[in-house]
């Protein structure tokens, strides 16, 4: 494998953590509003908090995801480390699974809490 095969993957991540931390500042200003009325809306703030910690921790992965590429491009290029680039080629493709994964599971459960959002 080149080197720079990790490396190119790199704006799609980017792009990616772009749009989740979009969520994450979008997620956290809604808290923010309905935490005024916190009665009314105890249950729905709770379960927009567990979101909130979901986008944290695929916001994780895809930071761990983005390291790993870099990592393995330099360690391809420099050390010329070709199985070592490669396990950590997947390793960034099992990190950046992991974060698709949670975010498809957020998105699906955003839609549950929106529902019940507007039925009150």
């Amino acid at each position: 494998m080149e080197w720079y095969i990790p490396i190119t993957i790199l704006p799609g991540v980017g792009l990616l953590v772009l749009s989740t931390s979009n969520f994450l500042i979008s997620l956290n200003d809604e808290i923010k509003v309905l935490n005024i009325d916190k009665e009314k809306y105890q249950s729905i703030v709770a379960e927009k908090i567990r979101q909130l910690k979901k986008l944290t921790f695929a916001l994780i992965a895809q930071y761990l995801s983005a390291f790993s590429f870099v990592v393995s491009g330099i360690l391809g290029e420099i050390l010329k480390m070709d199985e070592m680039m490669i396990n950590l080629v997947f390793t960034g493709v099992i990190f950046l699974a992991i974060s698709i994964i949670l975010l498809i599971h957020y998105s699906i459960r955003t839609l549950n809490i929106r529902q019940k959002h507007f039925k009150l």
